[in-house]
């Protein structure tokens, strides 16, 4: 008997051991966190030539994604920016910049101005808006490749084999590094790092760029992940699961220095959108797991909490000279509510149900943005939101003729079909020439005008049915990679436009409150 009870007693106690070996509580003890933004172990960017920008002042961009869409979009409102002048000075809003805070295809445009700005070629000869539309024939600044949900699921087409990655695309036609080939004229010959943009504090170097932080998303528990050479280094990543020829040896050495990181993996991870482009996978030192980065978006679409923790951690500039700007590239995408009765693939839903979860985020934002600039104690008078909306409340206000009931009538009845927007493009852009006259727009290489060109000083002069077509036009861009050159062109001048309607707000960024 006293056996038999011992024997019970005996199972009751391996019972608890094995029942406390399987308590895992979430905690500091097992979770390795992902180091925060900070400035400690960099230069700062107020050491810049201070021939363009003002020292005392730290203003900060970040840039929403949206594929293509948010690519040209904001592109046009950097071009935009470029065009509201400092007072009386030669400084512009555009090279007041310090900090670029992106997601997705917010990455692509930051990253197409900042490799044409650290390789000069402008400022001396000509300003950012005369290279774009007259000299950039050779630095093309779009990546031609389609991509969808099949990506997703043939994930090893990406990252194995000798097939042009994603990494690839965006060095070579981003960031203007051909790494297959050196002797390529057309590219630069050095590769786009994270060095670029931020100096060590024991280096002799002084920074020539603004900083520039692409923002991911962790897979496995949607924790943000801006890339910056000391998040890199905490992670303790050496090496990519994603390789291709264009971009260099991810090593030991230098992942674990974090500089050496390319700026294509970081844009890469950024625009890893769930249903479109594969996953980014990474290998971290003295582990057998591994990191996965998906989206910004999944965690940030609008790149503000980094942007205003980069702010934040700024100590030259007083907390009332921090100033921030956001570009805001949701759109409505050209899609009918109306579906066939058919039963809904899972390809589909997954794809829908994805866009729709970084969507939401958005419903927030003007609130999270205001609690996040009162926690860090900035003023919330400090930050301007440019996006389609500035189009449309601008449009709302404006005196409606029976030209524009006409256009109302004409987009009620317009599919979602290709051919009828590029048809609406066509007359739009026959409309302008007449009103404003050939010499209001640039041509490009073959003497085609180009419709994003159009001055500046005419701006004030669009009817209402030709903002009406403008915001219609460019808001109703799908989310994806590849685009047509009239969507191109209608999100270019969009923006420069959007830049136009608040060049009084965004000047009032640039003054410096003693």
């Amino acid at each position: 008997m006293r056996c038999k009870y011992s024997l019970i007693l005996l199972f009751l106690f391996l019972q608890i051991g094995f029942s406390q070996n399987k308590i895992n509580l979430f905690s500091e003890i097992n979770y390795s966190s992902i180091p925060s933004v900070s400035l400690s172990d960099y230069k700062s960017v107020q050491e810049r030539d201070r021939k363009f920008q003002n020292p005392n002042i730290a203003l900060g961009i970040g840039i929403s994604g949206g594929g293509s869409r948010a690519q040209f979009f904001s592109m046009g409102v950097l071009l935009g920016l470029e065009e509201i002048q400092e007072g009386n000075s030669q400084r512009n809003f555009l090279n007041e910049i310090d900090y670029f805070s992106t997601v997705s295809g917010g990455c692509f445009s930051a990253g197409y101005y900042l490799t044409i700005l650290k390789n000069k070629l402008f400022y001396d000869n000509c300003s950012f808006n005369e290279f774009y539309f007259s000299k950039a024939d050779a630095y093309k600044d779009y990546v031609d490749k389609s991509a969808n949900i099949l990506s997703l699921l043939n994930n090893s087409r990406n990252e194995k084999g000798d097939k042009i990655s994603m990494t690839q695309r965006i060095d070579s036609d981003i960031l203007q590094y051909d790494g297959t080939n050196p002797d390529n004229v057309n590219k630069f010959g050095t590769q786009m790092l994270l060095s670029d943009f931020f100096i060590p504090k024991d280096s002799k170097s002084i920074p020539s760029l603004p900083m520039f932080v692409a923002n991911g998303t962790a897979f496995n528990n949607g924790e943000r992940i801006p890339f910056m050479p000391h998040i890199i280094r905490g992670l303790n990543l050496n090496s990519s699961l994603a390789p291709n020829k264009a971009a260099i040896a991810l090593n030991e050495n230098k992942v674990n220095d974090g500089y050496n990181f390319p700026v294509t993996y970081a844009i890469t991870a950024s625009s890893a959108f769930p249903g479109v482009l594969p996953k980014v996978k990474f290998g971290v030192k003295n582990q057998d797991k591994i990191l996965c980065i998906v989206d910004g978006g999944a965690s940030d679409n609008m790149g503000y909490k980094t942007l205003v923790e980069l702010l934040h951690n700024d100590t030259r500039v007083n907390d009332k000279n921090k100033k921030a700007l956001f570009i805001d590239c949701l759109g409505q995408g050209k899609k009918e509510p109306y579906i066939n009765d058919a039963k809904i693939r899972l390809i589909s839903l997954f794809e829908t149900a994805s866009l729709y979860t970084v969507q939401t985020r958005y419903m927030t934002f003007d609130k999270d943005v205001e609690n996040t600039f009162e926690r860090y104690k900035i003023p919330i008078t400090n930050y301007q939101i440019i996006g389609f909306t500035t189009i449309k409340d601008y449009l709302m206000k404006m005196e409606k003729d029976y030209a524009y009931e006409d256009l109302v009538f004409e987009l009620k009845n317009t599919n979602d079909e290709s051919s009828s927007w590029v048809k609406l493009f066509a007359t739009f852009k026959q409309g302008l020439i007449a009103k404003f006259g050939e010499d209001s727009f640039k041509k490009d290489k073959d003497g085609e005008i180009i419709v994003a060109t159009l001055s500046k000083e005419k701006f004030k002069d669009l009817s209402a049915r030709q903002v009406l077509l403008l915001y219609e036009y460019a808001s109703h861009v799908e989310t994806k990679l590849r685009i047509t050159p009239e969507e191109r062109e209608i999100l270019l001048l969009s923006g420069r436009f959007a830049a136009y309607l608040k060049t009084n707000e965004l000047k009032e960024l640039l003054v410096e409150h003693k």
